[in-house]
């Protein structure tokens, strides 16, 4: 295998940790629209239209996009040490 190849495992398991991060961004928009406390931060929200779409439109994709990134940056740098 040549260094020049693409590696595409770094962002298969990036995309596979922001799918897993995104079920708790949706769960926290069903707390959003309903009320009830959010999970891992404890706040606690009375529920309406506003915070649901707030947090389906704002919040999960953040969450997502942030973890995509944590997840993603440590792969890239150890695949391109071995690839030197």
């Amino acid at each position: 295998m040549s260094g020049k190849e693409a590696t595409t495992w770094p962002f298969v398991v990036a995309y596979t940790a922001a799918g897993f991060v995104a079920p708790l961004g949706l769960w926290c928009s069903v707390i959003g629209f309903t009320g009830g406390t959010l999970p891992l931060i404890g706040l606690e929200t009375t529920g309406s239209p506003l915070a649901g779409l707030g947090f389906l439109i704002v919040v999960t994709p953040t969450l997502a996009r942030i973890t995509f990134w944590i997840a993603l940056a440590p792969l890239l740098l150890v695949t391109k040490q071995r690839t030197r």
